[in-house]
């Protein structure tokens, strides 16, 4: 609602391949790889997420290749001993500092619990918030 009230058009599914800061100028692929140059003042761009391929490629990984964790404990699903937070980790949220400093106090306890060999004490919990 904000960006449509301030006539801002978000364009996804496209990847920044040039920029032309003398003229102001963004050169994106979109998918099917035609090209479009949009003009700017002020360009904001998201590289394209994704964890690494050994991450992807592992049995850690969920379908579309992110660590599968639960979203609250950031526990993987499937192994007790391992958990995931920031870029690689498949919890619904993005993928900024703001969530991974929010996740990481959640995980350290979990962790520590784990190690201690007293996984009923890994109840840490991430409540989502991201920005």
């Amino acid at each position: 609602k904000i960006m449509k009230a301030k006539g801002i058009h978000a364009n996804v599914k496209t990847n920044l391949v040039g920029v032309d800061g003398d003229a102001k100028t963004a050169t994106f692929q979109i998918e099917g790889g035609e090209l479009m140059r949009k003009s700017f003042d002020f360009l904001h761009v998201t590289p394209p997420m994704g964890a690494p391929d050994f991450v992807k490629n592992s049995p850690l990984a969920n379908a579309v290749g992110f660590v599968d964790v639960d979203k609250h404990t950031c526990q993987h699903t499937k192994y007790p001993n391992v958990y995931s937070l920031g870029d690689c980790s498949a919890l619904p949220t993005s993928k900024t500092y703001s969530a991974i400093s929010s996740q990481a106090p959640a995980v350290v306890h979990n962790v520590i619990a784990t190690l201690e060999k007293k996984p009923e004490k890994a109840t840490a919990t991430y409540d989502g918030y991201t920005a």
